[in-house]
């Protein structure tokens, strides 16, 4: 199985979700997580880092992996790290991998989006939603106390 990291990009409680490029092989259209390819070596989070400069000209830092998902029907383990932005804000910077993006709640993407429309990770994670509420819930409200706490 080839190893990936889908790099879960946050800002507050929104997420940034990337439609792949129409001309890819694998997942036309899809809208996903930003996700590359982990090399030799490498470690999911140091790909994200390295992904998210190529796809997207951002800087993160990576908060942590999630979960990771064995995705037989691709032959793929996903690794989903959560990153928050650093520098810069996102472009499309590689219009091979990427035509468009949006920042969205993920109960809103699931909302809008069906099965159809969406990468397998992202499909997988609406299946199992106590990966991710636990997670979200937990760390959004960390940065609501640390904002109280700023405006006192």
């Amino acid at each position: 199985m080839k190893n990936h990291a889908a790099f879960i990009i946050r800002d507050g409680d929104k997420l940034l979700f990337v439609q792949r490029a129409a001309t890819k092989k694998s997942l036309p259209n899809i809208w996903a997580f930003p996700s590359g390819t982990i090399e030799e070596g490498e470690r999911a989070e140091e790909t994200a880092a390295r992904e998210a400069k190529e796809e997207l000209a951002v800087d993160v830092a990576v908060e942590g992996v999630i979960a990771v998902a064995a995705l037989e029907e691709l032959g793929a383990r996903l690794h989903f790290v959560v990153c928050r932005m650093t520098r810069r804000t996102p472009i499309v910077a590689d219009p091979g991998e990427i035509q468009a993006f949006r920042w969205m709640t993920l109960p809103d993407f699931f909302a809008e989006f069906s099965d159809d429309e969406i990468g397998h990770g992202l499909i997988w994670l609406r299946a199992v939603p106590a990966v991710w509420q636990g997670y979200f819930k937990r760390n959004l409200s960390a940065a609501e106390n640390k904002k109280k706490i700023q405006e006192a």
